[in-house]
């Protein structure tokens, strides 16, 4: 059971410098070399949420190093001071992502850290929290995949309105820090995963839910991930039955669903699935029998990849509309410098409309009169890919709405060298 520590304004100093997790010692970047492994890092400072706060204050000092084989990059972003609305003011935010490999380890690197963070002044008082860090470590050495993490802040001060400043013991996971109509405070979490292909860093230092404001914030948060396979490109897709890309009248604002994505490694030949057995989008669409599915897989110098989406049946209108069998895919191969793409398999079943079976014209856009527009398998090629859209539809019914279904992409960068 979990308990909460709660602060009162005559409670008795203390003094406190936690570490929440033992971690291990951070080095700095080497020179830029290639591997096998797919690196991934990121970090910021401070996040907003929610509240009376209309719209969140962002991420301050994000920083990110997306998928590459590169061991030796280096990032960082520094800021002297931000406002965290509806919440308070922090100092001296300083993320840092990085990627290393020496003596047989492989690592995917993140820190951050943050001066100081003056929360919730008011006629209640204000809350101080010092020297705030997270740091995360995702690496592989001769026993495999590991991950850590560990977070620390130095100080926690609550000043009240009349009388000294008291300093009070950082939050546990068991204990949050409670101070009376200004804020709770809560140790960060920390999630660390490895398998025989991965490992996965996770932390945050702290979360404080403001009282006066209602808004959450998010404090020094890192993240860390290594991926082995990284061999004949470096993958990006996805794959969607549904996507409502203008939304008017009736019809709901919907995104991508349901979404699968490609790890940028690949899937290591097996197949990643998503399914809805049906999806409302409003003004009497319905869509039955959604599916969405990605498959990658990597050699040496080589790499292929597909991504699928399907829907059973589109019922616009109660009947009105009836369409059956919509697949969107396509395929990509990458070996070494050449690049092959296709959208074969990309097929369209029956289209009924009123009652009577309707054909596409060879222009591939069928227009059904005060209904709909519908444009099947539209095709863009990339420098390094394709997406197709299975079927878009253009409502005609004066919202001008617009669905695409059975979307698919995918592309495979060359590996730098």
């Amino acid at each position: 059971m979990k308990h909460r520590t709660t602060i009162a304004v005559a409670a008795v100093p203390l003094c406190v410098g936690l570490a929440l997790t033992a971690g291990p010692t951070y080095a700095g970047p080497t020179a830029t070399t290639s591997t096998s492994f797919a690196f991934k890092t990121s970090g910021f400072g401070t996040r907003v949420i929610g509240g009376q706060v209309p719209v969140g204050s962002g991420t301050t000092a994000y920083k990110v190093i997306g998928c590459t084989n590169q061991a030796g990059l280096s990032r960082t972003n520094n800021v002297a001071e931000a406002t965290l609305p509806g919440a308070g003011t922090a100092t001296g935010i300083k993320t840092h992502v990085w990627t290393t490999s020496r003596k047989g380890v492989v690592a995917s690197h993140s820190t951050h850290s943050i001066d100081k963070v003056v929360l919730a002044q008011s006629g209640l008082g204000s809350i101080s929290l010092d020297a705030i860090t997270s740091r995360a470590k995702a690496y592989h050495d001769s026993t495999g995949f590991h991950a850590t993490t560990s977070t620390r802040i130095g100080a926690l001060t609550f000043t009240p309105p009349v009388g000294p400043a008291q300093t009070f013991p950082a939050p546990t996971p068991d204990q949050p820090i409670a101070i009376p109509g200004l804020a709770t405070i809560y140790a960060g979490k920390h999630v660390t995963r490895q398998s025989a292909t991965s490992a996965t860093a996770n932390a945050f230092a702290l979360r404080v839910d403001v009282i006066p404001s209602g808004t959450s914030v998010r404090l020094a948060r890192s993240f860390a991930e290594l991926d082995s396979g990284l061999t004949g490109g470096i993958f990006s897709g996805r794959s969607a039955a549904t996507h409502v890309v203008t939304a008017a009248g009736d019809i709901v604002k919907s995104g991508p669903n349901p979404l699968s994505t490609m790890p940028c490694q690949g899937t290591y030949g097996k197949t990643k699935q998503k399914s809805l057995a049906s999806v409302d989008l409003g003004g009497q669409l319905i869509v039955k029998g959604a599916s969405s599915q990605e498959r990658g897989l990597q050699g040496a110098g080589r790499a292929h990849g597909i991504s699928r989406a399907e829907v059973a049946r589109v019922n616009l209108g109660g009947g009105q509309l009836v369409i059956d069998g919509i697949v969107g895919k396509v395929s990509v191969t990458r070996t070494g410098g050449e690049l092959t793409r296709s959208a074969n398999g990309t097929v369209l079943g029956s289209i009924t409309a009123g009652g009577q079976k309707q054909t596409f014209p060879k222009t591939g856009v069928l227009e059904i009169p005060g209904v709909a527009k519908l444009e099947r398998r539209v095709v863009t090629r990339t420098h390094s890919g394709i997406r197709v859209i299975g079927l878009r539809i253009t409502l005609l019914d004066g919202s001008g709405a617009v669905i695409n279904l059975a979307e698919a992409s995918l592309s495979i960068r060359h590996l730098p060298h």
